[in-house]
């Protein structure tokens, strides 16, 4: 166990330096071509430091506490999917909570709280997940709330994305999989019902008319050429002048400033990393006991994994554009947030579960050193 953990905690400080120094050149070039100033760099140290604090915090919470309280940390995920519709709408889409210019999307907490929902869901009805109603249709139920909510704001690669990591969480959970046949054909109707409709937006229908027709999104299209923009080692940091072009560099096309700074071979580290992160999660998951805290680290290496597949492929134009981040790269705090929320709950499961099997003290330091 506790190689695994060392090589999590060393993937996460590797993509935290990636993402800096990401936006830090990404910051130099922009004032260097555009004249303009930005402050991606502070903004991303920030948001890891916030982070940081919230995993801290999310360690040192008994797992006994999310379990015995979980239907309330269910309710407050509604909550927060609710508020947004208080703040003015950006864009024509109600998805963020802005206080005093600090800004959260709601929809990336929600699903960390989904997940430890079905989690210990799945722990409480363990007997019983393989049964249809209540291994099948009673959690889906719960999922559907989450994910409608989603939809209205609207974005519907989130809901689509939460829908599946739910799908996936209660497949861990010991949920049959022949029932998620349904699932697949229910998720196809509704988006082919929603376009006949004319239920998605105008920007949603473009960016699959783009994709389906074959012709490039032309964000897409500027992120590729800083990839040939340089060579195989990259340009360097800061070096570069066409990512200062491409939209949302700073989080949905982040790889275009990794591509253009360090090449194809920066491109491959990046990937890689994630690669040992998701391993590392896997692998250490299959050690735990307890059942909850199990698919909980199951189910956040899945988030984790669709996140980097996601943001990978659109960059690469073999998905459309969904403005999915990259992980711990990317300068959006929320998903930076809360996804270090949902390892400082990993860490507390670890710590309390392991402790309660063995005997061990559940001080994350001492058993850190005895594993």
């Amino acid at each position: 166990m506790r190689q695994e953990i060392t090589i999590i905690v060393v993937s996460y400080l590797i993509l935290f330096i990636i993402g800096a120094l990401a936006m830090y050149s990404l910051d130099i070039a922009r004032e260097r071509v555009l004249g303009t100033s930005s402050n991606f760099f502070v903004k991303h140290l920030f948001n890891i430091f916030v982070g940081l604090i919230a995993f801290y915090v999310a360690m040192n919470i008994p797992f006994s506490f999310y379990e015995k309280h979980v239907k309330l940390f269910y309710f407050l995920g509604i909550l927060l999917l609710l508020i947004v519709f208080v703040f003015p709408p950006v864009n024509g889409a109600h998805r963020w909570i802005n206080i005093r210019g600090f800004t959260l999307q709601s929809s990336e907490f929600a699903k960390i709280i989904l997940i430890l929902f079905l989690s210990i869901y799945a722990k409480n009805n363990y007997k019983e997940m393989e049964k249809f109603t209540k291994g099948f249709v009673v959690p889906l139920l719960y999922s559907i709330v989450y994910v409608a909510l989603i939809i209205i704001e609207p974005n519907l690669s989130t809901s689509l994305l939460t829908f599946i990591i739910a799908i996936v969480a209660m497949y861990y959970g010991g949920t049959k999989l022949s029932y998620f046949i349904f699932s697949f054909v229910a998720a196809v109707t509704f988006i082919v019902i929603a376009s006949s409709a004319g239920l998605l937006h105008p920007y949603q229908l473009g960016r699959l008319r783009y994709f389906f027709s074959g012709t490039m999104a032309p964000q897409v299209d500027i992120a590729l050429k800083t990839l040939k923009n340089s060579n195989a080692t990259g340009l360097g940091i800061g070096n570069g002048w066409l990512k200062v072009y491409v939209p949302e560099a700073e989080s949905d096309f982040v790889l275009s400033v990794i591509g253009e700074d360090l090449g194809f071979f920066g491109i491959l580290i990046v990937g890689v990393m994630y690669f040992f992160l998701t391993y590392a999660l896997m692998r250490a998951a299959s050690y735990i006991k307890d059942v909850a805290v199990r698919v909980f680290t199951w189910s956040y290496a899945t988030v984790i994994m669709l996140h980097v597949v996601i943001n990978f492929g659109v960059f690469s134009g073999f998905f459309p554009v969904t403005g999915v981040p990259l992980p711990f790269i990317s300068t959006g705090g929320s998903s930076i947030i809360s996804l270090l929320i949902g390892f400082g709950i990993i860490m507390s499961g670890l710590t309390q579960k392991q402790g309660e099997d063995t005997g061990e003290k559940t001080n994350i330091k001492e058993y850190y050193i005895q594993r």
